[in-house]
């Protein structure tokens, strides 16, 4: 009995450290990054990729007002509000998105590993909370 009880919590154990090793919610690099626009919000908010890789990017606007998706460099964070000032801070970006649009486009992540903010430059999107971010990993 006491054997049984053992081996069942190392299963379980096992399947809770596997069960965190994958999945979705940006935890995994991938070389595709799908996000749907809506107002004011990235779905999802956080996009993990691999240093240097070429990116298939996707972008599907479901909100009621044409969106941006831009990159800021790493270091240059959007604080207040997204100005004329910011936009020579952007990475990479897409813009604009119309409203019921579809885009697909490629970039090259970058090759430095850190954390990188993601806004929307529509006026007063940022201030509504549209921000995400892009996690690059080694």
């Amino acid at each position: 009995m006491r054997k049984s009880f053992w081996l069942i919590t190392l299963a379980l154990a096992l399947s809770l450290v596997l069960t965190a090793c994958g999945g979705s919610g940006g935890g995994a690099a991938s070389t595709t990054i799908n996000v749907t626009l809506t107002d004011y919000q990235f779905t999802p908010n956080s996009f993990t990729v691999p240093a240097g890789a070429q990116i298939t990017f996707t972008a599907v606007n479901n909100g009621s007002h044409d969106h941006s998706f831009l990159i800021m460099n790493k270091g240059s964070e959007v604080s207040g509000r997204f100005t004329d000032a910011d936009k020579q801070n952007v990475y990479w970006g897409k813009e604009p998105i119309s409203i019921g649009q579809t885009v697909t486009d490629t970039f090259t992540a970058p090759s430095d590993p850190g954390e990188y903010q993601v806004v929307c430059g529509e006026q007063g999107h940022f201030e509504a909370g549209m921000v995400a971010k892009l996690i690059v990993v080694k």
